[in-house]
């Protein structure tokens, strides 16, 4: 059973601006990035899931950036064959609209909350929790799962295209699960963990 694996346009930007400013790639994003590239993970096979959207909004965050046209365009291009030869080879999405986008009040955030929910993810990665979590910028569902410094970490969002909820968490959090093999939060991935693997 594979991850999938939806990784907020933030936590690309991470990973990029490192590679394109020659610096360290020990970060939970680089990590991320790199289960994705490698197809696997702690957790078992991944699956990317990306929408044209987040790629094109990537590619103006990238080109605003210290960086070149074509180091833009090589990074949307290695997302997409990412997602092209993932474990079930799904190529990036077109999203034409849906109910998420109702529960956001950024346009840009509730494309890629779209894309995460069309694409039946089971885990969604953003630098910017807050930002998709109830409250004064998003009417969504939300259950917290864990918090870090009093601050949520990890949450689940309830939605109807997603039986069991999305679990939606930090770069740093998501690591912890993927690349270093520790537990979810109870409550967090339900399709891969039973209540009963939580006991």
């Amino acid at each position: 059973m594979a991850l999938r694996l939806c990784l907020d346009v933030n936590v690309w930007v991470s990973y990029y601006l490192a590679i394109a400013r020659g610096r360290g790639l020990n970060t939970a994003a680089s990590g991320l990035a790199g289960a994705v590239f490698a197809g696997t993970c702690r957790l078992g096979a991944v699956q990317l899931v990306i929408s044209h959207a987040m790629l094109t909004t990537l590619a103006l965050v990238l080109r605003r950036m210290p960086v070149t046209t074509q180091f833009a365009d090589m990074a949307c291009d290695q997302i997409e064959a990412a997602a092209g030869r993932g474990h079930l080879a799904e190529p990036p999405s077109i999203i034409l609209g849906g109910s998420a986008a109702n529960a956001m009040l950024d346009q840009k955030d509730a494309a890629v909350l779209n894309a995460a929910l069309a694409g039946q993810s089971d885990l969604f990665v953003t630098s910017n929790i807050d930002d998709f979590i109830r409250g004064s910028r998003a009417r969504t569902r939300t259950t917290v799962l864990s918090l870090q410094d009093g601050q949520p970490d990890v949450f689940r969002l309830s939605h109807p295209k997603i039986r069991d909820g999305l679990t939606v968490a930090t770069p740093f959090k998501a690591a912890s699960w993927v690349l270093r093999g520790e537990r979810p939060s109870p409550g967090a991935l339900p399709r891969l963990f039973s209540p009963a693997d939580e006991a």
